[in-house]
């Protein structure tokens, strides 16, 4: 079996592995996914990571050697960094943007020694007191410069530990990003009718939020809460088993219901739920488990949210829900407090395809930005329309 020039994702979920196979124009040659059964079962993983990557071999008939990874956690921290140089004449950037870049980058790590920096993204350029928003020039020069740095950070004991499958499999990490972002700034695309985005991830036992404002990241957030606490909740209020919990949660994912504590409310579908559930469990009941929680996880991903004071409200900005705990919101209408006052909330269903080539897209964006200059000097640092009534007017 030859090498293979092949670009290769994984994205590394806890519920869910997702592997792409690329060539160089970014077209899928190979695609698989594969269910984790045993959450932190190490040995699973490594097996799993195995398993995925042979067959995508067999497939192509070539060796792989490299890998990219996207991977979420409810540890993921954000830290913004701003830093003021001023010089006695003029300046070129290019001769010193490096430098300043690495001096952040050495502070930060000493600060933060049990994390691992997974990007560091540039969100701000002051020279001369003028703010710079276009791609800096090589003849651009300043006595006074100001940057500001936002670093994203996972523990590094889980980095070590993910990092550790890919190598016992003998396999090179290209690069590592946190897939929230990474997914987020793709998407961000499609949507520039909007100057402010916000996404909210909903995974297994996690959900992150990412915003942008005029397409830069100002805030990521991300808490341990997500879909698999729907089915704690139900299991825990009709005392059934987990497995049980999953199905009847998974029945309302298209059941086009209307969620809501208002006890009125009627629904067509809401009378055969009821004869495929077991008839000691409530439907209303249990919309208003769901309901709980999801209002749960909208408070506390915006929890402490801080954003620019040009963003004074949301009414010019798009809420979009992703991920395979958000499933919940794609038919249904919910009806909750608008304290957020969204223009507009939609729910979008990713592929499994997309969700990796998002990596391949975002490390090729990210070596074309301002950072490509830093990048040498640095080691490689990981830098719809389905629509929904989702809060009541």
């Amino acid at each position: 079996m030859k090498k293979s020039n092949s670009l290769c994702v994984i994205d590394y979920g806890s519920s869910l592995l997702r592997l792409g196979v690329f060539d160089e124009k970014f077209n899928c040659l190979h695609s698989s996914s594969k269910n984790i059964i045993e959450k932190n079962n190490h040995d699973e993983y490594l097996k799993s990571i195995n398993l995925l990557v042979r067959e995508a071999e067999k497939k192509i008939s070539n060796h792989l050697e490299n890998v990219f990874i996207l991977y979420d956690d409810s540890e993921i921290l954000s830290v913004d960094l701003s830093i003021k140089k001023n010089f006695d004449q003029k300046v070129l950037i290019k001769d010193v943007y490096s430098s300043i870049i690495e001096e952040c980058n050495q502070l930060i790590k000493s600060n933060y020694i049990n994390k691992k920096i997974i990007h560091i993204i540039i969100t701000r350029h002051i020279f001369d007191g003028r703010e710079i928003t276009e791609n800096l020039k090589n003849d651009l020069s300043a006595k006074s410069i100001i940057i500001e740095i936002k670093f994203i950070f996972l523990p590094i004991e889980k980095y070590t530990e993910i990092t550790n499958v890919f190598k016992k499999n003998n396999l090179e990490i290209s690069n590592f990003f946190c897939s929230s972002y990474v997914k987020s700034f793709s998407y961000i695309n499609s949507l520039s009718d909007y100057n402010y985005v916000t996404f909210i991830d909903i995974g297994w036992e996690r959900s992150t939020l990412t915003s942008f404002y005029n397409k830069k990241l100002i805030c990521i957030n991300s808490i341990p809460v997500g879909g698999n606490h729907f089915t704690k909740d139900i299991s825990k209020i009709f005392k059934i088993d987990l497995q049980e919990s999953e199905s009847i949660k998974k029945l309302f994912n298209k059941s086009e219901l209307e969620f809501s504590y208002d006890q009125n409310i009627n629904n067509k579908n809401e009378k055969f739920l009821k004869k495929i559930i077991n008839k000691n469990i409530s439907v209303d009941l249990l919309k208003k488990v769901i309901l709980s929680r999801i209002e749960e996880i909208i408070e506390l991903v915006f929890k402490n949210f801080h954003y620019s004071e040009k963003v004074n409200n949301f009414s010019n900005s798009i809420l979009v829900l992703t991920g395979n705990g958000s499933k919940l919101l794609d038919k249904n209408t919910f009806y909750m407090n608008d304290e957020y006052n969204f223009k507009e909330i939609i729910f979008y269903e990713e592929k499994d395809i997309e969700i990796c080539l998002t990596g391949l897209k975002f490390d090729i964006n990210s070596h074309d930005s301002d950072l490509k200059e830093v990048q040498k000097s640095l080691k490689k640092i990981g830098i719809f329309e389905k629509f929904f009534n989702f809060f009541g007017k």
